[in-house]
């Protein structure tokens, strides 16, 4: 690892650790409420759902689902911690090889900083009526995703010595209408939440799943094209 791939490393890493321990500090002993845990609990388990990304040993999962619905439904701390436990999870179930700890620590930060950001970027754009709840998933989605696949693309551009926008438009720039479906699924859970209440809101999440299944089909066709081009 260069030198600058380290300051990079390690200054996300300690932005995440402040924001996370400003998190924890701030939330204190508050007790979460019941609704809180179930989004906490769906964030973990959808952590689960990876689809292996081609030419880099990175993964997405779907938790972005309810980083995206906490956003709208919780606090900053809350959304947070949300992110940084779906990480976890998705960083240590089943992977391709065991992580180091720079390395789950840089994940992490990556989606603490990711998450608290879109939540400060999506409310100060769409405020807090409920009547503006497309702009704020519009906003909220738009710059997570930018924010969390150019902070992992940096370092990846850092490490193979390859242009930034390169790295990104390579890896990440084709997955984003997935990340739309996910946002607009996200506003349908949040509508029926708000018309039908919680048990009805998660009657909506198997068209997540059906999304999730049908994009790791469209990876695996691509790679699979891009292996006969090869040969």
């Amino acid at each position: 690892m260069t030198r600058k791939t380290q300051i990079y490393v390690g200054l996300n890493i300690a932005l995440g650790i402040a924001l996370v321990a400003g998190c924890l500090a701030s939330e204190g002993l508050t007790r979460h409420s019941g609704e809180y845990l179930v989004y906490c609990l769906l964030a973990c388990v959808s952590s689960v759902m990876k689809v292996r990304l081609p030419g880099i040993t990175g993964t997405i999962s779907a938790n972005f689902l309810f980083i995206l619905i906490s956003v709208a439904l919780f606090t900053l701390a809350e959304t947070v911690m949300l992110a940084s436990l779906a990480c976890v999870v998705q960083c240590l179930w089943r992977p391709k090889s065991r992580p180091r700890l720079v390395q789950l620590s840089f994940n992490v930060a990556v989606l603490a900083l990711s998450s608290g950001a879109s939540y400060r970027l999506a409310h100060l754009f769409a405020g807090t009526q409920a009547a503006h709840l497309s702009v704020l998933l519009a906003v909220a989605v738009a710059f997570y995703f930018t924010s969390d696949t150019l902070l992992i693309s940096g370092v990846l551009s850092l490490v193979q010595r390859k242009p930034l926008l390169g790295i990104w438009q390579q890896c990440y720039l084709w997955s984003f209408p997935y990340y739309l479906a996910g946002a607009a699924i996200a506003g349908l859970v949040l509508s029926a939440k708000r018309s039908s209440g919680l048990a009805a809101s998660l009657s909506v999440l198997p068209l997540m799943a059906l999304a999730f299944v049908f994009y790791r089909m469209c990876v695996d066709r691509s790679q699979k094209q891009s292996v006969i081009a090869a040969s």
